[in-house]
């Protein structure tokens, strides 16, 4: 009786072991960023949001030109986490599935970009960003904050 419980206890153990083991480790969630440009923005005219991978260096040795070849290159870029076009004076819901490690880079496509025309964001990723796109080009990147966070 004593060994049949034994043996009931390990095989139980071992399920439940195997059973853990198997299971997929859950993804990160989305980043999410919600966009407003100025109606002003870029002169009133279309431009392209890109988000992508990249480490600092890269970051801060890619031009604009460098950025734009690969937003639209064939193949897609493999750093490419999403590419929006964006309507000045819309309010636009950007999302992207979260890199599990690094930085994500924030391009602006606009006809005449300023000296903020990117942005860098590092870990650890908030779930949500507010971006305001002013008529002169200034990038305001701020976690948003829900109504309910208020209480």
């Amino acid at each position: 009786m004593l060994s049949r419980l034994l043996w009931k206890s390990i095989v139980i153990s071992a399920v439940a072991l195997l059973s853990a083991c198997s299971s997929a480790p859950t993804p990160p969630p989305s980043l999410v960023f919600n966009v407003k440009p100025d109606i002003r923005a870029n002169n009133g005219g279309l431009f392209y949001f890109i988000v992508r991978k990249a480490n600092e260096k890269q970051f801060m040795l890619e031009t604009y030109a460098d950025v734009a070849s690969k937003a639209f290159s064939d193949p897609v870029d493999p750093d490419s986490l999403g590419i929006f076009s964006i309507v000045p004076g819309n309010k636009q819901e950007c999302k992207v599935s979260q890199p599990a490690q690094g930085t994500v880079a924030l391009y602006f496509l606009l006809t005449q970009p300023g000296s903020q025309w990117k942005k860098l964001i590092a870990m650890p990723f908030q779930e949500s960003y507010d971006i305001n796109l002013k008529a002169n080009s200034q990038v305001e990147i701020a976690e948003h904050k829900p109504w309910y966070s208020l209480f």
